[in-house]
Formats: structure tokens, C-alpha cells, sequence
């Protein structure tokens, strides 16, 4: 390489980082300046009805206040549940309706189109349509069972035994789709040679499934977890619109929670305390997902 050719090679290394560096800047500002701002918030007391007392700091009173709230362990532990049935259904129901789709020899495409729908949907709407649709009264869910007798309606969101299962199967319909893609698109990536192999040792459609597609899906599934677990925790639109966390607390999840705290009781500083403490836990329950996907590389 000539002296030339080097020079230039540098200038256009300089070029590149220069170009980067201010939109690098930028999303840092964006990403980190919120952050550090509610972390140093979460140390003062914020009660924004109370004009007169300014913003007093108090360490982290906020958070042994947390530990010791309650609240925060009912919704924490309404938030678990929630996850865990939701995530759970949907990758259950996820594998099951992909494998048919991978089964599938006509109509794949009509049938992905279709699937996608749900998922597409805002999920505020989305819970306005299963609010009308699970209605005791003039929903349509109501019409049927009246059909089969049952007479009165069930109220799905009134009542504390059934509203946080409904609040699952909202969910369950709207982000199955999600999915059912990440995971078809898996399933079409395993090499057709497996599959052969397979049917030539005799291996018949559920060892196929069991010894092939489950851990040739292996790091889609994880990233399914990692995706829906993040965003199920952090659930509020439709919480707030179906139940705002009631009957009593029954649905009150730690998203709601902070947002009640903020908006609702206005003391800003323990509700940055709540957000941080989402962002704890979201950022170990991301990194353990992440150290699975990480492992699951090395071995393969």
C-alpha cells in the first residue's frame, strides 16, 4: 500500500468517526441525561402539592421507603403473575399454531397476514375492543353465553378473581402473533437435510419436533422471553384503560403504580424511585436472558 493510499485510508477513518461522533453524542444525551435526572431525583422529596417545601433531599429515604411499601409488593407480585401467565400462554400457543404454519404447504402467506393482524393494533384500542367485547351487559361475549343460559353477563373486569385473567387474555391475543413470527421464522431457518435424516432413520413428526425444531429454535425462544418478559413488565396502556388497577388492587401493576404515585398522589420523588426500581429489575431480568443467548452461541 503506497503512502498515498494510507493517508487517504486515515482521512477517511478521521471522516467516519467525525460524522458518528455528534449523533453518537446525541443519542447518549437522549438516552442517559433522563436517567441520570431521575436517578438524582429519586433522592429528593418531590410533593408537587405542596409548593412551599421546595425539593428537600433525603438520600435514599425513598428507597427503604419502597422495600417497606406495601403496595409496591402487591404489584410487584400482580406484575409476576401477569408476566408469567401472558409470556407463558403466548409461547405455548406460539410454538403450537408455528409448527402448524410450518406444516403447511398452501395458504402460508394468507395465513401469516391474518395471524399479524392483533398485533398490529395500538394496544389502547386493542383493550377499548376487549372492553366493549367482555362488556356483562351488551358485549358480545355476554350474547353468546345468554345463548347457552347464561343470563346477567359475568363481569370479567369487575370482579377481583377474573379481572387479571382477562387482563392476560388481552394480552395473550394481541401479542401471540409476535410470536408465532419470531418462532416460524426459526422454524424456516432449520436446513431441510435435518428433516430428511430425520424421516429416513424412521423418526416420526413428534421427535421430529422434540429432537429438531425445539433446539433449532433454541435462540428464538429466548429472545421471545427476553422481548415479551421486558415489555410485560413494564404493562400500563392497558391496564389503565381496562381496570386502573381495580376492582381495589387487584390489577394494580408496578407500572400503574408509578404512574398513580406521579399523577395521581403527585409525590414525583418516590415515583422516580418506582421508575428506577423498574429499570433494576427489567435491566437483570434483560442481562440473564441475554447471558442465556450469549451461552447458547458458544455451545452451538
Amino acid at each position: 500500500m503506497t503512502a498515498q493510499n494510507t493517508q487517504w485510508d486515515r482521512g477517511g477513518r478521521r471522516l467516519g468517526r467525525a460524522m458518528i461522533a455528534l449523533p453518537a453524542l446525541i443519542l447518549a444525551l437522549l438516552i442517559f441525561g433522563p436517567l441520570i435526572y431521575s436517578i438524582v431525583l429519586s433522592l429528593y422529596k418531590w410533593q408537587l402539592t405542596d409548593i412551599n417545601s421546595g425539593k428537600p433531599f433525603v438520600g435514599f429515604a425513598n428507597y427503604v421507603h419502597l422495600f417497606t411499601d406495601p403496595q409496591v409488593l402487591n404489584a410487584v407480585g400482580n406484575t409476576l403473575i401477569y408476566v408469567v401467565g401472558s409470556v407463558g400462554t403466548e409461547l405455548i400457543l406460539g410454538f403450537v399454531i408455528a409448527s402448524a404454519l410450518f406444516e403447511m404447504t398452501k395458504g402460508r402467506k394468507l395465513a401469516n397476514s391474518l395471524i399479524l393482524l392483533p398485533m398490529i393494533i395500538a394496544p389502547v384500542i386493542t383493550a377499548l375492543i376487549w372492553r366493549y367485547m367482555l362488556d356483562p351487559q351488551f358485549g358480545l361475549v355476554a350474547q353468546v353465553l345468554s345463548v347457552f343460559g347464561f343470563k346477567g353477563g359475568i363481569s370479567f373486569f369487575g370482579t377481583s378473581q377474573l379481572a387479571l385473567p382477562s387482563l392476560i387474555l388481552v394480552d395473550v391475543w394481541q401479542w401471540t402473533p409476535f410470536v408465532i413470527l419470531i418462532l416460524h421464522a426459526g422454524m424456516l431457518g432449520i436446513s431441510e437435510e435435518q428433516f430428511e435424516a430425520a424421516r429416513i432413520d424412521g423418526a416420526g413428526r413428534w421427535r421430529i419436533l422434540r429432537s429438531i425444531v425445539l433446539p433449532g429454535i433454541a435462540p428464538q425462544i429466548l429472545l421471545v422471553l427476553l422481548f415479551r418478559t421486558m415489555d410485560t413488565y413494564r404493562i400500563f396502556d392497558t391496564v389503565f384503560v381496562l381496570t386502573r388497577g381495580g376492582p381495589g388492587t387487584s390489577t394494580e401493576t408496578i407500572g400503574l403504580y408509578t404512574y398513580q404515585t406521579g399523577f395521581s398522589f403527585f409525590d414525583m420523588g418516590y415515583a422516580m424511585t418506582l421508575g428506577v426500581f423498574i429499570l433494576i429489575t427489567v435491566a437483570i431480568i434483560s442481562s440473564f436472558y441475554i447471558r442465556l443467548l450469549r451461552r447458547r452461541e458458544v455451545f452451538q
